[in-house]
């Protein structure tokens, strides 16, 4: 199977070398393969979400190496990080980090407008993927003037817009009732088998990691339980 995603030992330290010294990732090593469903679970502070940061290139590792797809992540300059999390790499912030300048469509627009699609395209591919996730009359709201559940999937969307290889998200079903989180998850199976996209999750819940094809566990830095998959 062609790797998506590997990482050889990995660590991550902060205020390295002072007597406050945590480290937060310690040398990690896994792979996911293309079209893998992954969950990654653990307790609070355990470096699920610096675990995400540093494959997606937001946060420099201390060591190691990360291959998404053939490119050595931790090798590329600012200008290439962009390109590939412009590209190639979808993100599902736990805080949303929507514009709150811009209304629902147009922020899920905004990653194909960057990549040069026409306005029309851009506007009708956003409609119809609010649309499926329930949104259908909140397109031309503020973020200020939705709840919280609707700004995650107005976030998820704008993970999704793009079609990337990969798809990284925080807690991506954390404000989302039940009947929502299954939408949700049914959409990112849809993706994950018509698209062959690779997603890696983290969360708390151990129902949405039933839904994954297997589960990671992190605690303390370091992985304890690399998971069987189950399909």
């Amino acid at each position: 199977m062609k790797k998506m995603l590997e990482l050889i030992d990995v660590k991550k330290v902060y205020n390295q070398g002072k007597t406050n010294e945590v480290v937060a990732l310690d040398d990690i090593s896994l792979t996911i393969n293309e079209g893998e469903m992954v969950a990654l679970m653990g307790p609070s502070g355990s470096g699920k979400s610096t675990l995400l940061n540093v494959i997606g290139g937001l946060t420099p590792v201390s060591s190691g190496k990360i291959f998404v797809e053939e490119s050595d992540v931790t090798k590329l300059s600012e200008e290439e990080l962009a390109a590939l999390r412009r590209d190639r790499i979808g993100y599902i912030f736990q805080h949303f980090n929507l514009l709150e300048y811009l209304t629902a469509e147009q922020n899920v627009m905004l990653p194909l407008l960057i990549q040069g699609y026409s306005l029309n395209n851009a506007s009708t591919k956003a409609t119809t993927l609010l649309r499926e996730l329930g949104l259908g009359g909140r397109v031309q709201h503020f973020p200020r003037e939705l709840s919280g559940g609707q700004e995650q999937r107005v976030a998820i969307s704008r993970s999704l817009i793009t079609t990337p290889a990969l798809i990284l998200g925080d807690e991506p079903t954390g404000d989302l009732d039940l009947s929502s989180s299954e939408d949700v998850m049914k959409l990112f199976r849809r993706v994950n088998k018509e698209n062959k996209q690779t997603l890696l999750l983290v969360t708390h819940s151990e129902f949405i990691g039933s839904l994954c094809d297997r589960v990671i566990r992190i605690d303390d830095g370091k992985i304890v339980e690399n998971g069987e998959l189950v399909k």
